[in-house]
C-alpha cells in the first residue's frame, strides 16, 4: 500500500503544525493525493498541493469546460441556468442592488443575470482561459489571478460571493481577508462551501462527490469556516445547511460511489460530449447498466438523507 504524503507544514487558518491523515491514496489524473485534517481547527487540506501548471491543466477547456464554457448536456445545462437564477434571487432578498463581485465566477451565468437586473458586476477567475467564456460570450468584466493581487480599492463592493469556489483557492484564507477589505461597510459576503463534517461526507468517505480532489484544495466545516470569517472581522448573520443546487445530486452520486461503481460515473455521463471520458476511462458497460438499475432507488434514498441532513444541520 502507498504511504500518505508528508503532512503540510502549517495550517493557514489556525497556525497548528499538528495534522492527522483523513484520507490517503486518492488517485486522480494519474496522480495520488492525501487529505490531512488539522488537529487545531479541523480544516482539511489536500496534499500535495497541485502547482500552478497542474491547476491550469485541470481547469483547461479540454477537461473542465468546453470552449463555450459548457460542461453538461442540454437538459442539465437548463437546470444549471435555473439554479444560477435562484442564487441571484437569494442575494436580492438579502441586499439592495449595487456593485457585485463573484470570486470564482466560472462562465458568468449568475453575473450575467445580475447585470441584466441592474447590478454592476465584476468576476474573478483563475486565468485568461477560464475567464474566456464569460468575457467573450457574455462581455462581462472578469479579472484573473489571486484576489489579493488584483488591487481593488478598499470598500469597493456591496456584495461579494464565493459560491463553491473558496475550496478551490490555494490562498483561501488570504482571499477572504482581501474580500473583507474591499467589502463596503454593511456589505454582504455570501460563502457557500461543501461541509467536510456533513452527514454526506461522513457516510461516503473518499466516495463523497464533493471531496473532489484535487480541484478542492481545502475542506471546510461549519465551525472552521465561521472561524475564518470571524478572523477577518466578518459577522455571520445567516447560516444555512442545505442547497438544492448541490446537496441532492451530491448524495445521489456519493451513494453510487459507495456501491463500488466507477467513481463519479453518473456525473461524467451527464457531461457534454467533448468532456465525457472516452473508452475504458468511462468504465465498464456493467457499471453503466448497474448505475441505471440503481438510480431510481438511489434518488429516493437521497431525498431521505438530504432531509435528514437538514434536520441535523449537517448538510453537505
Amino acid at each position: 500500500m502507498d504511504k500518505a504524503h508528508p503532512s503540510p507544514d502549517k495550517c493557514p487558518l489556525c497556525g497548528s503544525t499538528s495534522f492527522e491523515t483523513r484520507y490517503q491514496n486518492i488517485k486522480r489524473f494519474k496522480r495520488t493525493y492525501s487529505v490531512y485534517e488539522c488537529k487545531g481547527c479541523g480544516l482539511g487540506i489536500t496534499h500535495p498541493f497541485p502547482d500552478l501548471d497542474h491547476l491550469a491543466e485541470f481547469y483547461s477547456s479540454e477537461s473542465y469546460r468546453d470552449r463555450g464554457g459548457r460542461r453538461f448536456i442540454a437538459p442539465v445545462e437548463a437546470v444549471v441556468q435555473g439554479l444560477r437564477t435562484g442564487r441571484l434571487r437569494k442575494i436580492g432578498s438579502l441586499a439592495s442592488k449595487g456593485r457585485m463581485l463573484d470570486v470564482g465566477c466560472g462562465r458568468g451565468l449568475m453575473l450575467n443575470h445580475a447585470r441584466q437586473t441592474g447590478w454592476e458586476t465584476t468576476g474573478v477567475e483563475f486565468n485568461d482561459e477560464t475567464a474566456a467564456p464569460a468575457r467573450d460570450e457574455l462581455g462581462l468584466d472578469i479579472r484573473t489571478g489571486r484576489l489579493s493581487d488584483i488591487g481593488f480599492e478598499k470598500n469597493s463592493f456591496d456584495v461579494i460571493t464565493f459560491w463553491h469556489s473558496l475550496e478551490h483557492l490555494g490562498d483561501a484564507v488570504d482571499a477572504v481577508r482581501e474580500a473583507a477589505r474591499i467589502l463596503k461597510p454593511g456589505g454582504l459576503m455570501l460563502v457557500s462551501v461543501p461541509n467536510f463534517e456533513s452527514l454526506q461526507s461522513k457516510m461516503s468517505g473518499t466516495g463523497w462527490f464533493h471531496l473532489d480532489v484535487p480541484f478542492h484544495l481545502y475542506h471546510f466545516s461549519t465551525l472552521n469556516i465561521k472561524r475564518l470569517l470571524a478572523n477577518c472581522g466578518l459577522e455571520v448573520v445567516r447560516e444555512e445547511h442545505s442547497s438544492m443546487e448541490f446537496n441532492p445530486f451530491g448524495f445521489v452520486q456519493s451513494l453510487l460511489n459507495m456501491a463500488g461503481l466507477r467513481h463519479n460515473l453518473l456525473y461524467d455521463m451527464l457531461k457534454t460530449g467533448s468532456l465525457r471520458p472516452k473508452g475504458e476511462e468511462m468504465g465498464s458497460a456493467a457499471d453503466t447498466y448497474i448505475t441505471a438499475l440503481l438510480l431510481p432507488f438511489v434518488v429516493v434514498a437521497s431525498v431521505f438523507f438530504t432531509a435528514l441532513e437538514v434536520l441535523l444541520r449537517r448538510g453537505g
